[in-house]
């Protein structure tokens, strides 16, 4: 068995890894690049033969979940290769394509569900899929077996959410004394003292809503934990509203959660009827025209940044010019989780499994890291 990483090494995104035996070829995660610091986007596009070029020749996509640095390249998939994504996360890809410019539905026929610890045949790999607690709902880690091997790709996660501490015990039930990890490294280089909890979040976001009547909340609108937070923390009298698109992926994750924490089932959505101003109201926001028109009605209004802070750093011109307002006045709070995993949790996950071998980063990298 080959395992092949063809970009993510060396640059957050941008992910593509292949796993191959002689008779079958898989594909994990195919994204696009992220921004550099100046915001500029790398125009190479990653060609791979077989998938994506040439002749078909992969037997199988498996997307870790929907972030566009995991599937931003998937359109450009030769038919007839299946692509294999979480059935919820599948929901989520299909409402988010209905109104983005880079649409999905090209492949649409093609995608094929993933369920928890529930393991797809394709040729000779076997694939279990692992839930794994990251900033994109309906997650995945990849346990990968053929030729008597045993792979454990990891994608995206961490175990400050709300579901991380049940990642460990699944790894040590079903993924303990693998061979190869191929595992995530994001945040080798941050100080883990400074990545604060989801449930540590959650608290500081109901002590701003409770101090102020009119809240807006900047963040991705598919990190879904981050939305349950804002909605649970707002108060009875008090209205959680938003616009149909974020409603409809809400309608989507109530639908397929059991949990309580995320129904969503007093989330308006925006119009001239409610009584925003006499009641007050928690309302999740993009950077665009439509909001920025709702926000100038609300001068008095705080907005919390709830996003990575890199992309006011040049990356996105977008987000720091709708965010300037709210800097000008000082009603700005900046309350963010990291989707990805500390040193800490990357320590932990290696313990968990015991590999023979680990792909980026090894434990010698990770222990000297921990001491500097």
């Amino acid at each position: 068995m080959q395992i092949i990483i063809h970009r993510g090494t060396h640059q957050i995104g941008g992910c593509a890894t292949e796993i191959r035996t002689d008779s079958t070829r898989i594909l994990i995660d195919f994204g696009t690049e992220l921004p550099d610091a100046e915001g500029n986007v790398s125009s190479d596009t990653l060609k791979i033969a077989g998938l994506n070029c040439g002749k078909a020749d992969f037997d199988g996509v498996f997307l870790t979940h929907y972030h566009g640095d995991h599937i931003g390249l998937v359109s450009g998939i030769m038919e007839p290769i299946p692509i294999f994504l979480g059935e919820a996360a599948i929901d989520i890809l299909t409402a988010f394509s209905e109104r983005a410019q880079n649409s999905y539905k090209d492949i649409s026929g093609r995608l094929r569900p993933l369920a928890a610890l529930k393991p797809i045949t394709v040729g000779d790999i076997r694939v279990m899929p692992i839930p794994a607690d990251h900033s994109a709902y309906d997650a995945y880690m990849f346990l990968i077996e053929a030729e008597g091997k045993r792979i454990l790709h990891t994608g995206d996660f961490r175990l400050h959410g709300f579901r991380g501490k049940a990642t460990p015990k699944l790894l040590y039930q079903y993924a303990q004394g693998i061979d190869v990890l191929v595992i995530e490294g994001t945040q080798l280089l941050r100080d883990a003292r400074q990545t604060m909890s989801e449930l540590e979040l959650q608290k500081e976001i109901s002590k701003e809503i409770r101090s102020h009547k009119y809240v807006f909340a900047l963040c991705a609108s598919t990190n879904i934990d981050r939305l349950a937070s804002f909605y649970n923390a707002t108060p009875r009298g008090k209205y959680f509203v938003c616009d149909k698109y974020q409603k409809s992926l809400l309608d989507v994750i109530a639908a397929k959660s059991g949990s309580r924490w995320y129904q969503f089932d007093k989330a308006l959505v925006y119009g001239e009827n409610l009584k925003l101003r006499e009641r007050g109201f928690v309302m999740p926001v993009r950077a665009n025209r439509s909001f920025r028109k709702i926000i100038s009605m609300y001068p008095e209004a705080v907005l919390i940044y709830s996003m990575w802070e890199g992309y006011l750093d040049g990356r996105s011109p977008e987000l720091s010019q709708f965010v300037l307002p709210f800097e000008e006045t000082g009603n700005i709070r900046h309350l963010h989780s990291s989707g990805h995993a500390t040193l800490m949790d990357t320590q932990i996950i290696c313990n968990a499994v015991m590999p023979k071998k680990e792909l980026f980063p090894s434990i010698q990298r990770m222990e000297k890291l921990s001491k500097n």
